[in-house]
């Protein structure tokens, strides 16, 4: 495969290198500069074209690609400039002393634990100037007891509030989360919300969610098994909110959460469904363009309905530029193909290439179409079912190795029967989407046939028996891994110089591969046995219990009392992987009603209390929290709350 053969390839990587340079240096570079400096570079490309053109001959043969290059990465500047609320004039953020605002409901409730939340578009707000216009979405979360519909248009008493940052370092950032997706602010708003009507007329999307929320509920009357109901929401319907802890938990030890999460799998089986039986190449010009054009418009549908997921919306624009290739009886290069998609993607919203769902489908096809064609070829069975499982397994190992820097990154585990697990679990997906989907569109048109519905859940049934199974075997998951930015990429290069090695031979690829491994202990053994000089104290910000972990130059101690496994994990975990400080071993505490007393190796004893921490005794320390981008010096004193942050203390 040569590089230079896949034009869009460098068209994607120089775009998105100009995506990532705005979220860099943000607005710094002023509208005017940057506009003018790219009317110059178009400029001068264009002149050289115009010189060559009257010479007839081919000069500035390095500048071309340069000035090309330059002009695609200072457009994926100018987009994410152009996408970014924060430079927009009136949206919410540029809104001060709102006491009260009116809306558009997006979205169907979703069930929290407390409350039910919806989103918000913002149309106007109220001030102390009166009304003006405004947009921007909000997060609402209310008490409700009759749900919020879509296209209603509500009022809301108060002003929304920011985001909260992370309250601990290394920890879950929903603020920055949220901020990809353009959203800055939610509202708690209880029963302090007034209905005022519906828009004249409904968006395209928000008729799909009423179908979708209706199909919801169709299942759930169908099937007796709960579990079947939140699987067959999520496999069929893109609903992942629904999923309870267990099943969520079962498919993530398995590694087969990627089966329940609306993917390039659905939409292919949708298409093939289609293909089987026509072929379009065998149809006349004007029935193929047709054909191929309700194929499309259907995949997009099913896209709207399963909530445009970055992999659904990536496979149903690859998809789209297929039958568009094949309207003209073409076969388009697959790289080309699925360049162009994540170009599509990323002009809509350039924000995506920062969405773990976007990196893990774009890594994981890529994976599957570079490394699986060498890894099947390794073994040619004659057995055509043994063929068969072997190619689902060469899809799965392909798709593991170009996704496992990515999962380790962000999910720090990993899942040590995904071969044996996908191996049940794709066949069984496969057999519940030919029967769902005919059991859907038949309800869609008034007609719910019974037995189908008892065959959707039987299977569904058998595939959660089997995912059950996998997560209740010994060693199901490694957990505690933690890989950085920089050793992602690294893996990577360790994954490109192997595969490069195996195929063409050479030396060079396995000095590279040699030398990226050395890096990757060198850099695992740097981190394990550089400790502290100084003696550092961290207690984490918690909604109940108390976690603490204290570092010095010999020795390490972690103590956690009362913490909610989820706080844990999502918490406290993340910073102790991060700084590969989990503890050498338990400090020691005592409990006596709601006060905590930790005793440290350095003689001192901490009381926590109600998110207060004071120390007995008066001993001179260094004390910070942390705001959500960093650590904050604090007044040195003996008493701090760790309510609004994480606490370090170092001790001098």
């Amino acid at each position: 495969m040569r590089f230079n053969e896949f034009p869009f390839l460098r068209y994607v990587l120089f775009f998105a290198a100009g995506i990532w340079c705005y979220m860099v240096l943000g607005s710094r570079v002023p509208d005017e500069v940057l506009w003018g400096a790219m009317a110059a570079v178009l400029l001068l490309y264009l002149i050289f074209a115009v010189l060559n053109g009257k010479n007839k001959r081919f000069t500035f043969r390095s500048l071309f690609p340069f000035l090309a290059y330059l002009l695609l990465v200072m457009s994926g500047y100018a987009f994410s400039s152009l996408k970014d609320a924060n430079n927009q004039a009136d949206h919410l953020l540029r809104h001060s002393k709102i006491q009260g605002y009116m809306g558009e409901v997006l979205g169907v409730d979703e069930q929290k634990t407390s409350t039910f939340g919806n989103e918000l578009a913002v149309r106007y707000v109220w001030t102390d100037e009166g009304y003006e216009k405004a947009h921007g979405k909000v997060l609402v979360y209310h008490r409700l007891e009759t749900p919020l519909r879509p296209g209603e248009v509500v009022w809301v008493e108060g002003a929304p509030q920011r985001v909260a940052p992370p309250k601990n370092p290394n920890g879950f950032d929903y603020r920055e989360f949220m901020a990809r997706k353009q959203v800055y602010h939610q509202h708690f708003v209880g029963k302090a919300l007034t209905r005022l009507g519906t828009v004249d007329r409904l968006s395209v999307a928000e008729p799909l969610l009423l179908l979708r929320e209706r199909l919801g509920l169709l299942l759930e009357r169908t099937f007796g098994d709960d579990h079947a109901v939140e699987v067959g929401k999520a496999l069929l319907l893109g609903q992942k909110a629904n999923l309870g802890e267990a099943v969520s938990e079962a498919y993530v030890t398995a590694g087969a959460m990627h089966v329940l999460a609306v993917s390039g799998l659905h939409v292919g089986i949708i298409y093939g469904f289609f293909l089987l039986f026509f072929k379009p190449a065998q149809l006349p010009r004007m029935k193929r363009i047709v054909y191929l054009g309700l194929v499309v418009l259907l995949i997009w549908v099913y896209a709207l309905l399963t909530g445009m997921s970055p992999s659904v919306m990536r496979a149903a624009t690859m998809f789209t530029v297929l039958s568009l290739a094949q309207m003209q009886s073409r076969s388009p290069s697959v790289f080309n193909t699925l360049a162009i998609s994540a170009l599509l993607l990323m002009l809509f919203n350039p924000y995506i290439i920062f969405e773990v769902g976007f990196q893990l489908s774009y890594a994981a096809m890529f994976g599957i179409l570079v490394l699986q064609p060498a890894i099947v070829s390794i073994w040619l069975p004659q057995n055509k079912v043994m063929y068969y499982l072997w190619e689902i397994t060469s899809v799965s190992i392909a798709a593991q190795v170009a996704t496992f820097p990515l999962s380790v990154y962000y999910f720090h585990v990993f899942p040590n029967y995904f071969l044996l697990s996908n191996l049940w679990v794709i066949p069984c997906a496969f057999m519940v989407m030919a029967v769902g989907l005919p059991f859907l569109l038949l309800s869609m048109i008034g007609w719910a046939w019974w037995p189908l519905g008892r065959l959707l859940e039987l299977l569904l049934q058998l595939m959660n028996g089997g995912v059950f199974l996998f997560d209740a075997l010994p060693f199901a998951q490694t957990e505690g891994l933690y890989l950085n930015v920089i050793t992602v990429f690294a893996m990577w290069g360790l994954v490109v110089c192997l595969y490069l090695w195996l195929k063409e031979r050479k030396k060079a690829y396995a000095y590279g591969a040699l030398v990226v491994v050395m890096g990757l202990i060198g850099t695992s053994w740097w981190t394990r046995f550089a400790a502290p000089s100084q003696q550092e104290l961290y207690v984490y910000s918690l909604g109940e219990g108390v976690a603490v972990d204290y570092h010095s130059s010999r020795l390490s101690g972690s103590f956690q009392y009362g913490v909610a496994e989820k706080d844990l994990h999502y918490q406290v975990d993340p910073h102790r992987l991060a700084t590969n400080m989990q503890g050498d071993f338990p400090l020691k505490f005592t409990q006596e009603g709601s006060k905590t007393r930790v005793y440290l190796p350095n003689g001192c004893l901490v009381t926590a209390r109600e998110g207060k921490i004071w120390l007995s005794a008066n001993t001179g320390v260094s004390a910070a929290y942390f705001d959500g981008d960093g650590w904050v010096q604090t007044p040195e004193e003996m008493r701090w709350s760790t309510k609004n942050g994480a606490l370090r203390l170092i001790f001098e």
